[in-house]
């Protein structure tokens, strides 16, 4: 059995941070239908790397396998009525709208809740439902940015922004908490409610330690680059003789360690090298020294030296090589799903934790799925011909 076995969600997302949401759903045993404009569907669908289908992006396919599509257009009569039969029968609503677009369509929260007073609402934007940036638009960057988060990583006075989206994902995940948190709260009451989350809220969360030492000191750190949490030398990216390694030695035994294993014993007499303060304060001569040392090694030889004398280190792979290790392959991280119009299938990754494997998974087809879902809320089928005779559902 899986854990959300038996619940329904209504999936009124698009693009990352809500698909997110709904693709942890769903990887839980959850029922999601997603819902999507005719002929066009979510825009992720026309992402980059097209998986050689018409609407079938990679990207999209990634966070959307094992859903279901139905394409209602929802400026009609009829493709509301729909909605609606969906609505009250479901435990999850889920959109990442602007504030005020869904009451727009015709679905004020208080009149979902009205109809089904157990439904939960789930709306995740840029910078929440209230609020002077309530009507911002955001994506991944501008949440970076405007969190300092982007400032976080700056070399040289340069704002970087992390390489991938980052803030998307989390925001996603952080509404798959409130989720669970409100479905264990209404288990208790009965009654649901509407969940705001915001990508703003997330990014800050990420950054919650900088946030704390701010409201502490009145200080901000600076940017860092590459430079660990801690700014010590010997916790940071390194080029060895044929790669690059990242280096964890952040305390006594582990920077004790990792000289052990360069065979560099010696400079523990060094007073530049003596503890962690002597460390950061010596920065430049630590830095420049490990550089040296470092240089004559090979990255996956060193990767097993050091972590065979317990120095976290890691090499820096490519997604390639690490999603082709063997830990990967025996935690089962990796979910196979069924994409459509190929003969192999397309690897995703799992919940990002270790359950129970669910049961194969496609990738939506737009709106393959609108008549069974239909004819499982009661229509027959001369009210779906009505429905496409209107252009309500495609």
């Amino acid at each position: 059995m899986n854990a959300l076995d038996g619940i329904r969600v209504v999936d009124l997302t698009h693009a990352i941070s809500g698909p997110t949401c709904t693709n942890a759903l769903v990887q839980m045993g959850a029922e999601v239908v997603k819902v999507e404009p005719p002929h066009v569907g979510d825009g992720f669908r026309h992402y980059t790397e097209h998986a050689g289908e018409p609407l079938l992006s990679v990207p999209f396919a990634s966070i959307n396998a094992g859903k279901r599509s139905i394409a209602l257009d929802l400026k009609t009569d009829g493709a509301r009525a729909a909605l609606w039969k969906l609505v009250e029968q479901a435990d999850f609503l889920v959109e990442n709208y602007r504030p005020g677009v869904l009451a727009r369509l015709g679905f004020p929260v208080e009149e979902l809740r009205r109809r089904n007073p157990r439904l939960i609402v789930i709306s995740i934007t840029g910078f929440g439902q209230s609020g002077p940036l309530a009507q911002w638009g955001a994506y991944d960057h501008i949440a970076q940015a405007i969190s300092g988060i982007a400032a976080l990583g700056a070399v040289d006075g340069e704002p970087r922004k992390i390489g991938l989206p980052i803030i998307d994902s989390f925001t996603g995940y952080i509404a798959v908490i409130a989720a669970l948190a409100a479905m264990r709260r209404r288990d208790a009451t009965g009654e649901g409610e509407h969940v705001d989350v915001a990508m703003l809220d997330a990014a800050l969360k990420l950054a919650n330690q900088t946030v704390s030492v701010h409201s502490y000191t009145g200080q901000t750190p600076g940017g860092t680059g590459n430079r660990g949490f801690r700014m010590v030398p010997t916790s940071e990216f390194y080029p060895t003789a044929d790669g690059w390694i990242a280096l964890g030695a952040n305390n006594q035994a582990q920077v004790e360690a990792l000289l052990r294993v360069l065979g560099e014993e010696a400079m523990l007499a060094d007073s530049r090298m003596a503890d962690h303060a002597a460390r950061v304060a010596n920065y430049d001569f630590v830095r420049n020294w490990l550089e040296q040392a470092l240089s004559r090694w090979g990255a996956e030889d060193l990767e097993a030296r050091l972590t065979a004398a317990k120095v976290p280190a890691a090499m820096i792979r490519e997604v390639g090589q690490i999603v082709q290790h063997p830990h990967i392959a025996q935690r089962g991280s990796l979910q196979a799903v069924d994409l459509p119009g190929h003969d192999r299938p397309l690897a995703t990754m799992g919940p990002g934790f270790a359950t129970d494997p669910l049961a194969a998974r496609r990738v939506p087809v737009l709106g393959a799925d609108g008549e069974a879902v239909l004819a499982e809320l009661g229509y027959d089928a001369a009210a779906i011909a009505a429905l496409r005779h209107e252009g309500a559902l495609a």
